[in-house]
């Protein structure tokens, strides 16, 4: 019986804890805040109607909680409470217009109810009050909501100024009711969870440049934790996760695409920069395959050199890459290509691997002997598939195959020297600008978004 009475008090007092006391003349002496609410005091125009009072009494309440809410932007900011739904038995939810000189939103706020009212009648109108609480969780959500638009706002305009996508002034990104719902969607959002993070955020900087060398990073707060954020999650997302685990440094929290990362000890600083130096560096490249020319007698002649060598002037002159060489089996690229076999090969060696990305040409042309009774002269058609592979994802980039047009190359005769160097012009010809889709198209696809 006495802990019944003993709780029974207890729950009491919490009470009278939680809410502050409610004086008599609330509405010209609000009661303070508390650890758990905020309060505010809304006073209507005079109004033909009860409803229409309270509805411009708690409006003006509203007002005053977002206007606290916004204290951090500078300047004119206007506020306009949109709801229509006014309650004074259950928490209501209100959406909150607000426009600052550089961009506007919709602001949720959530947990509103109402403590008080005074009904006054003056002049045949009615003048009504209303006293209006927030819980502290509440009010500390809307006011995130608010640095997170701004953030990603500003983020927004920093990629469009980079040409990542249009940007039309003053309108919010297509499809999305705020800015916040279009950085969720479309960027990489890294956040470390330790109270001296700068010096971890700069070795991430590194790793991510490493990782992707065109890649662009705004630095910015996100959930009141210094973040990096990247534009195109689609490209970069699972490569950064996927390295951030290998690390075996962090545990990784994942909310959509927001990737809030905390070290699993003290002091990691030091290994994290040694995992960052191990990376894989994106702009090297080891490039194998298999360049065969077919003869009269239907025997291939490996050449190896013709299309593999124009690809790495291409890639060294145009996209600053760096063939290096690893020795691969043979046995892989004799006769023909195994792909999946090398790839697992290199998958098995990852470690002694000395790039980050693996390219595949398999090379070869087709002949027509012609059937000369009916003056159909003989004919040399080269093609060459491409394949562009991710040691750090794992994940086949680009797998294409581009073709001569038929009948552009025609031997004189059938002897192996004639046929060998038409061949050869064929496979050259792969990489001329007027090949739809030449090479060296397919090439720029691949790697203008590395």
């Amino acid at each position: 019986m006495k802990k019944i009475i003993f709780t029974i008090f207890l729950l009491i007092f919490i009470n009278s804890i939680a809410f502050a006391q409610i004086p008599v003349n609330w509405d010209i002496n609000p009661p303070g805040d508390t650890l758990q609410f905020k309060y505010a005091v809304g006073i209507s125009q005079p109004s033909i109607s009860e409803q229409d009072a309270l509805k411009g009494a708690w409006q003006n309440a509203v007002q005053q909680i977002a206007s606290s809410i916004t204290t951090r932007f500078q300047g004119q900011i206007d506020i306009n409470v949109q709801s229509q739904s006014y309650s004074s038995s259950i928490e209501d939810v209100f959406t909150v217009y607000m426009e600052t000189s550089s961009f506007s939103t919709n602001v949720p706020i959530t947990g509103v109810k109402e403590q008080a009212r005074k009904i006054e009648r003056e002049n045949g109108r009615i003048v009504a009050r209303a006293l209006l609480s927030i819980p502290i969780k509440d009010y500390e959500k809307a006011k995130q909501y608010v640095e997170n638009e701004e953030a990603a706002f500003l983020a927004y305009r920093f990629f469009g100024q980079k040409n990542l996508f249009q940007v039309i002034q003053n309108q919010k990104p297509s499809s999305f009711e705020d800015y916040y719902s279009w950085l969720r969607n479309n960027c990489v959002i890294i956040s470390i969870n330790e109270v001296n993070s700068n010096a971890l955020l700069e070795q991430l900087d590194i790793l991510i440049n490493k990782l992707y060398r065109n890649a662009v990073v705004f630095a910015h707060v996100i959930d009141s934790k210094s973040a990096r954020i990247i534009y195109n999650q689609e490209r970069y997302y699972d490569g950064i996760l996927r390295t951030l685990q290998n690390t075996l440094l962090f545990t990784i929290q994942r909310e959509g695409t927001h990737l809030q990362i905390k070290p699993v000890r003290l002091n990691i600083l030091n290994d994290f920069k040694e995992a960052v130096s191990a990376i894989k560096d994106s702009g090297r490249y080891v490039i194998t395959g298999l360049e065969t020319i077919q003869t009269q007698s239907g025997e291939s002649v490996n050449q190896n050199s013709i299309v593999i060598n124009q690809f790495k002037v291409i890639v060294s002159g145009q996209y600053k890459m760096q063939a290096v060489n690893y020795n691969i089996p043979s046995f892989y690229i004799s006769g023909s290509i195994d792909d999946d076999g090398i790839i697992k090969h290199i998958q098995n060696k990852i470690v002694s691997f000395p790039a980050r990305y693996l390219i595949i040409c398999r090379s070869q042309t087709s002949l027509e002997t012609g059937i000369p009774e009916y003056n159909k002269a003989p004919l040399i058609s080269a093609s060459c598939n491409f394949t562009l592979y991710d040691i750090v994802t794992g994940e086949v980039l680009q797998s294409e195959t581009v073709k001569t047009p038929a009948g552009t190359f025609t031997p004189v005769n059938l002897e192996d020297r004639t046929v060998i160097n038409e061949g050869r012009r064929a496979l050259r010809f792969l990489y001329d600008p007027r090949t739809q889709p030449g090479l060296e198209e397919i090439i720029k696809k691949a790697f203008e978004r590395l």
